[in-house]
């Protein structure tokens, strides 16, 4: 058989039982892309030895590494909290802590240069960190938000020292690192505006279909290639990229729900798919440090996580077992490091293992914690009335006088296509839907206000309706948000299909 063929046959493969696998997973209350690390070590060379790695699946599995690490520098990486001097201390703590402890434990097994695997493990993984917290419903609370803060503080350091410290041979390699990581973030300082007027002239200029999604697609490959080729790290290059992009993707949320969909409906499940291709054969040894390393991890990210919540005062327990999440961006500094000859096949099997047993353990302990802090609803069910569905967040809407600017980063924060403009009375009046956006020049966003754009008409529904009801209002109209309203017609919450049958499914 043509080894290319073979090869898009076992990818198919491993997407159709990673999603199998996830849902699998959620159904029994785990973190779903664990189930497709399994599905990748019972597959390759840990368990069965069915498929391995070949060019084509380490090509689409660096390609995974790269589009997850720029979303991340979008989505993870925010630049819209205020950083105080606690929250530093905080996060610095986060680091010494389990570097101390995993550092010397990796020596004593014999490893002379333990770096590449050390920021790796050490790191929060914001990504998997928020979706519990989204899960639990503290996201938007006082610990939710130190949480991500701190979180996101320990992994941008945690990267910028992985990338320092990858290829580490000698002081002067330490130097040139550094200067490498100071000069990408005067680029992202001075080139990132610069990039984004080049984008928005080239959307202009260029009137074919989905130009937008291309050249992006097209920069994100072009600057790993550079990256590489000067001898930096591709993915670690994605992720800068990412952040500098921040504002331009702000601006255009269609444009980021396709590279979303793109990133996490083909190349994250055969990603986490991959961490378990690369694992050598499954024996002893690697169970046993593999454990031995999850203990570490979790015992010296929750003390100093413990130590951390009495400098800014915050649920002690809560935030030493949630800053203990792991599992994204860690996972592809792993996988980095492998394909980089930065660490060996041996190395990266316990450590990707110690990473994935932390994984799992983390969120079920988070949980049951949170029980006490916030509370933990039933699954509602079809014929439930649409005022008694507490899970859904708060309700999206603008009012008229509210700026395009303002609206489109409420509907980004959300992930929403559409938002309700209420007028002075907080009665629907109508909404905007990204497409009405992205036919609107960017330069008159803080210009226009709601009121200057005509709105589409919106779907409202009595409170007293069931959830049945908004489904099949969702499925006759294909309105992209539904508002519900109380007698007076005032608006009590808003309705999109996405959350609606996430909040059904109890994910």
């Amino acid at each position: 058989m043509n080894p290319v063929i073979q090869s898009l046959f076992y990818i198919g493969i491993m997407l159709a039982l990673a999603k199998l696998m996830e849902e699998g997973f959620s159904r029994i209350g785990l973190i779903p892309f664990v189930g497709a690390i399994v599905v990748g070590i019972v597959l390759g060379r840990g368990v069965l030895d069915f498929i391995g790695i070949n060019n084509v699946i380490s090509f689409v599995t660096s390609l995974g590494i790269i589009f997850l690490l720029f979303l991340a520098g979008t989505e993870e990486f925010s630049d819209e909290f205020n950083l105080d001097r606690r929250i530093l201390i905080s996060s610095i703590i986060q680091l010494v802590i389990p570097f101390i402890a995993i550092y010397f434990y990796l020596v004593r097994i014999g490893l002379s240069e333990p770096f590449a695997i050390v920021f790796p493990l050490i790191t929060t993984s914001v990504g998997p960190m928020t979706r519990l917290l989204m899960d639990t419903g503290t996201l938007t609370s006082r610990l939710g938000r130190l949480m991500f803060y701190q979180g996101t503080l320990v992994e941008i350091m945690s990267v910028i020292l992985f990338a320092m410290m990858l290829k580490v041979s000698s002081p002067v390699e330490i130097i040139k690192q550094s200067l490498e990581i100071l000069v990408l973030f005067i680029a992202i300082i001075f080139i990132g505006p610069k990039l984004s007027r080049m984008l928005e002239t080239i959307e202009g200029f260029v009137k074919v279909r989905e130009v937008e999604l291309a050249f992006l697609v097209s920069l994100i490959l072009i600057i790993g290639y550079v990256a590489d080729l000067f001898g930096f790290n591709s993915a670690i290059a994605a992720l800068f990229l990412g952040f500098l992009l921040k504002d331009y993707l702000k601006d255009r949320p269609d444009l980021k729900e396709k590279v979303r969909g793109l990133t996490y409906g083909f190349f994250e499940p055969l990603f986490f798919v991959s961490i378990g291709l690369y694992f050598a054969p499954i024996n002893l040894y690697i169970g046993s440090i593999g454990l031995i390393l999850a203990g570490l991890i979790f015992m010296s990210k929750f003390l100093s996580g413990l130590i951390s919540s009495f400098i800014i005062k915050t649920d002690s327990l809560a935030n030493a077992i949630g800053m203990s999440s792991k599992g994204g961006v860690d996972s592809s500094l792993l996988i980095s490091a492998l394909v980089g000859g930065g660490i060996s096949s041996l190395q990266y099997s316990y450590s990707a293992l110690s990473i994935t047993l932390v994984a799992i353990i983390v969120p079920i302990l988070f949980k049951l914690k949170t029980r006490g802090i916030t509370t933990i609803y039933s699954k509602p069910k079809f014929n439930e009335r649409l005022d008694k569905l507490s899970q859904l967040p708060n309700p999206l809407f603008a009012e008229t006088r509210n700026t395009l600017r303002d609206i489109i980063k409420m509907m980004t924060e959300r992930g929403a296509r559409a938002i309700v403009i209420v007028d002075e009375f907080k009665r629907p009046v109508g909404n905007i839907t990204v497409q009405q956006l992205l036919e609107i020049d960017p330069s008159l966003y803080d210009k226009l206000r709601a009121s200057d754009v005509d709105l589409n008409e919106t779907v409202i529904m009595e409170s007293d309706k069931r959830v049945v009801d908004a489904l099949r209002r969702f499925r006759a109209t294909e309105t992209p948000v539904i508002a519900v309203v109380d007698r007076d017609g005032k608006l009590l919450q808003t309705l999109y299909e996405r959350e609606l049958l996430r909040i059904l499914s109890n994910l």
